[in-house]
């Protein structure tokens, strides 16, 4: 066999260790596993003796712009900040100038990934049309899943949202009967509806501004209800509920108790909710405005630790860009909830496993195979076993790292103040997509589609 790619006397090091392996890719598959100089000749050869051999990163949670918002982010900005990060595969949540509900909006979603994106992309669809043929049309149309709010959307985006709040018990038990139906998981944005309208009530008519006035709003019994529900709903349906964007102890617990009935529900978290807490919210005020809120540092602690034991599945960035002019507004309260930083989401996490927070293998399978297998693409993705897609990290983790937002590729780099100048361990230093290299030593060197 002719390889097309060959990366030699590297350590590959996935969920499952360390060794001493070099990858043959050929036609963009892993292809052989060899011990070091016994892979057959290759067209092209990359020394990684000084580097770590990773499997790329599937990033389950992320959001672009694209085409109603371009000053914000679209495929080509979003994708290239995702593969200067490590990312090889992203799933985009459905909410776009009309949101992800027919097939016809998944294939015109599908055309500006292929024009624009550098690395591979899946779509969601909308899980809250409450109608058995439409659910099933999406599913038929490729999503990777589905998504619905149990929260109603804000005024000025309501077209966004079509088809994606689902409010009421009965509405959900009908949307989760149908999702079931397609075998597909729905990702759910927990935050009960009743409760937020509740609260922010009481705010509305209270003396609290700002951060606390926008926390009060949000406690964690808000996220708990609705993941409570969710637990419940999808024991009756047999849904795979995936529960995104966890913040607290509370809804921890909920999900554990869940799993031990036998529940097929999984999580997520994010880098923010496991860096950040609401001592950052108030120091850096509307830049860390996102929902969830931030937490204690106790949600915090609680957070490292349902990943330790598996409560958690997974890490995803819940990527949400938005400008400057967006965020930086005098009324916390009107400022839009969300965060760019695809671009350094796995690395800080590598980061916090290169300083003891959880074993590096164990982040690797968070970052990497957990995604796939909750969405069903494991091994294809996720790992670099033979025949999966040769999709590549290559990782220092010797170097030193400072981040300046000014460099990055996202359109919105300048809303990510609160990760200006942190500093962290390691380094990205190449990304192989299905192998062909599209990331190298700051640049982006491949191209889109």
């Amino acid at each position: 066999m002719s390889l097309d790619l060959a990366i030699v006397n590297g350590t590959m090091v996935d969920e499952n260790g360390w060794r001493r392996v070099d990858i043959g890719i050929h036609q963009g598959k892993v292809a052989l596993l060899a011990l070091p100089g016994t892979l057959p000749e290759a067209r092209e050869t990359v020394d990684a003796s000084d580097v770590w051999v990773l499997p790329g990163v599937v990033d389950a949670h992320f959001h672009c712009r694209a085409p109603d918002s371009p000053d914000r982010e679209d495929f080509a900005s979003g994708t290239s900040a995702a593969a200067a990060g490590g990312v090889t595969t992203l799933f985009e949540m459905p909410i776009a100038h009309t949101s992800v509900s027919t097939p016809a909006v998944v294939q015109e979603r599908q055309a500006l990934v292929e024009r624009d994106a550098y690395i591979d992309v899946a779509l969601f669809g909308a899980g809250g049309t409450l109608d058995r043929d439409a659910t099933l049309a999406l599913a038929h149309s490729g999503v990777i899943g589905f998504k619905i709010f149990t929260h109603r959307a804000a005024p000025n985006r309501r077209v966004q949202f079509a088809d994606l709040s689902v409010l009421n018990e009965r509405d959900l038990h009908t949307a989760l009967t149908l999702v079931a139906q397609t075998g597909l998981p729905c990702a759910v944005h927990a935050e009960n509806d009743q409760l937020l309208e509740l609260f922010t009530q009481q705010v509305g008519h209270g003396k609290l501004t700002g951060v606390d006035a926008y926390m009060a709003t949000r406690p964690t019994s808000v996220e708990a209800m609705a993941v409570a529900q969710l637990a419940i709903l999808a024991e009756a349906t047999g849904a795979h509920v995936h529960v995104v964007h966890v913040t607290s102890a509370w809804a921890i617990d909920i999900i554990r108790m869940a799993r031990h009935r036998g529940v097929r529900i999984t999580a997520e978290t994010c880098p923010q909710y496991l860096l950040f807490d609401e001592h950052t919210a108030h120091k850096f005020g509307p830049w860390t405005k996102i929902a969830p809120p931030l937490r204690t540092l106790q949600d915090r602690e609680a957070l490292w630790a349902a990943l330790a034991d598996g409560t958690l599945d997974f890490i995803a960035s819940d990527h949400a860009p938005f400008t400057p002019a967006d965020k930086e507004v005098a009324d916390f309260m009107a400022a839009p909830s969300g965060m760019p930083n695809v671009e350094v989401a796995a690395p800080l996490m590598l980061s916090a496993a290169l300083e003891g927070k959880l074993p590096f293998e164990q982040m690797i399978g968070l970052l990497t195979a957990n995604p796939a297998r909750t969405y069903g693409i494991y091994p294809n993705k996720g790992a670099l076993a033979i025949g999966s897609d040769a999709d590549v990290m290559l990782y220092d983790p010797k170097a030193t790292s400072t981040i300046v937002i000014e460099d990055w590729f996202s359109r919105s780099k300048g809303s990510a103040q609160v990760f200006n100048g942190v500093n962290y361990r390691g380094r990205v230093c190449q990304t192989i997509v299905r192998g062909a290299t599209v990331y190298r030593d700051g640049k982006i060197v491949g191209k889109p589609g």
